[in-house]
This record gives C-alpha cells, sequence and structure tokens, in this order.
C-alpha cells in the first residue's frame, strides 16, 4: 500500500500486518491471492485522532470472478468482529455508483453495526478486477443520520484510491 492515498491528502498511519486468512478464505475466487492493508488520516490533522479514518483492505491476486470475488470478500469482511454479538446489517445499498471523473463502477453502501456496547454505522466502497478485490472504508461523526452521507462524494474518493492502490491486470 501507499504511503499516501488521495494525491497526498491522507498519510498512512497504520500499516499493520493484513489478515493472511483473507486470501485463504478467497482461494476459490482468487488465485496466488495476497492480503494488503493500511488505514490513512487527513495529512493536515491537527492530533492524532483527528479527522476520519480510512482503511483500505484487499487482496491481490488473479480474480477469476471479479462480482463473485467481491461478494464473498464482503461477506467475510462483514463477518469479522472482535466484539461478540455483534450484527452487521447493510441499512443503504448495496448501489453501483460510476464516480464522476471515472469509467468503472464502485459499489457503495452503508452497514449498521450492533453490539452491547450500542449502535454504529461505516460507509464502505469496494471494486474488484482481474487483478484484486478491495474495500474502502470511512469512521464517522455517529451522531449524523446515516442517511446524511454523502456516498457519491465517497465512491469518488474510493475511485481515486483504486488509481493509487491499483496493480497490474494479471494475465
Amino acid at each position: 500500500m501507499p504511503k499516501a492515498v488521495l494525491e497526498g491528502a491522507f498519510t498512512e498511519s497504520d500499516h499493520s500486518a493484513p489478515d493472511q486468512n483473507i486470501p485463504m478464505m478467497l482461494s476459490g475466487q482468487i488465485e496466488h491471492g495476497v492480503s494488503a492493508f493500511a488505514t490513512y488520516q487527513p495529512a493536515d490533522r491537527t492530533t492524532e485522532t483527528s479527522g476520519p479514518v480510512l482503511a483500505v483492505t484487499g487482496v491481490y491476486g488473479t480474480v477469476l470472478n471479479p462480482v463473485t470475488a467481491r461478494d464473498v470478500f464482503l461477506k467475510i469482511l462483514d463477518g469479522r468482529t472482535s466484539v461478540p454479538d455483534r450484527r452487521s446489517t447493510v441499512i443503504i445499498g448495496p448501489r453501483t455508483i460510476i464516480p464522476k471523473g471515472a469509467s468503472e463502477p464502485v459499489s457503495c453502501r452503508i452497514v449498521q453495526e450492533v453490539d452491547q456496547f450500542g449502535t454504529t454505522w461505516e460507509p464502505d466502497c469496494s471494486w474488484a478486477d482481474r487483478s484484486a478485490v478491495a474495500h474502502v472504508s470511512q469512521t464517522v461523526d455517529f451522531k449524523r443520520p446515516p442517511a446524511e452521507f454523502d456516498l457519491e462524494a465517497f465512491a469518488v474518493k474510493t475511485a481515486v484510491i483504486r488509481n493509487e492502490v491499483r496493480a497490474p491486470v494479471a494475465p
């Protein structure tokens, strides 16, 4: 993953080891899968916790069927949790959006999570092509209702990130 995304507006804040189990779980969808993960925060943040956090999770490899691989990938990500009894529900979308200035679509949605600590929500957009499947999510102000979040604008950000992290198409 690059050290910065969105043309340098967000810089890497965490480059933890990616989950190596994901390529194994996608073995019927992606050949020679390699996990990738990084989080990014605004480059101009004033404190370590100011501004939204973008998380980019993906698997590079030879993607056999991009649409199916993306669907399986999202199910895997939706099922991961470190909090017992957490329930995830898609409350908006998924919507296929061709972002302004892009020629390829991304699939965007808002997911609500409910657990013993309360209710949160998170927007995400994903894509898949012949060489990768990837997911971009962003932290938000939970006090705002999910319907106020601009998925179209987030799709544009996701398209820029896609171009910045894209690997060459597998043969």
